[in-house]
């Protein structure tokens, strides 16, 4: 069964967290639906000033849940998804419903405030710009360049955002699909770097 995907996306979110974790989903075989969160135009304007168009614009709560959902950082956007009350509500709903859900960067900060709201916590990892945060919201915290807590993953930032991709798909679908042709290259190139 092919499993599928939302990529969050708010202007400010960070190009290479959302690129690389849409790209290798789409390489793995997921169905990715990139969903604009907040976005100020018909496209999002990221870190860098890179335009995406989102494939869904706006972030409906009540639609139904994927397997995964993914919140890139970049501080700007991390922001919007962390004020977004229709985020809370969509993020909120698929932990109680057992969908994974990834968080990268800043955008952990988000986690810490749907968490607030809906009762629950994990151990986490970020940047290390929001790591005080991430404690003082009572959070445990490690600096592990990717942390599975249950159905949570996180990671630090743009330099593990591959090893991030890579490691999602092997939760969602084994080891044997992340060392699959079109994902074997990455998942060798991430061998050879890291």
């Amino acid at each position: 069964m092919v499993k599928k995907a939302f990529v969050l996306v708010a202007d400010g979110s960070e190009e290479i967290e959302f690129v690389t974790v849409y790209d290798v989903l789409v390489r793995a075989g997921f169905l990715v639906c990139s969903i604009g969160v907040n976005i100020s135009d018909s496209f999002a304007r990221l870190s860098r000033g890179v335009k995406i168009i989102p494939d869904v614009q706006s972030l409906d709560p009540e639609a139904q849940l994927p397997d995964l959902i993914v919140l890139p950082g970049g501080a700007p956007g991390a922001k919007t998804f962390e004020e977004s009350d229709a985020a809370a509500k969509l993020i909120n709903r698929a932990q109680k419903e057992g969908v994974y859900i990834g968080a990268i960067c800043a955008a952990t900060k988000a986690l810490v405030r749907f968490g607030a709201e809906g009762g629950w916590k994990a151990k986490v990892t970020s940047h290390p710009s929001v790591q005080e945060m991430v404690v003082k919201g009572g959070w445990e915290y490690t600096q592990d360049r990717v942390v599975l807590d249950g159905k949570i993953i996180t990671s630090r930032g743009p330099g593990t955002s591959l090893l991030f991709a890579l490691t999602l798909v092997e939760t969602l679908c084994g080891r044997e699909k992340r060392e699959a042709s079109p994902a074997r290259l990455i998942s060798m190139v991430h061998r050879v770097l890291c």
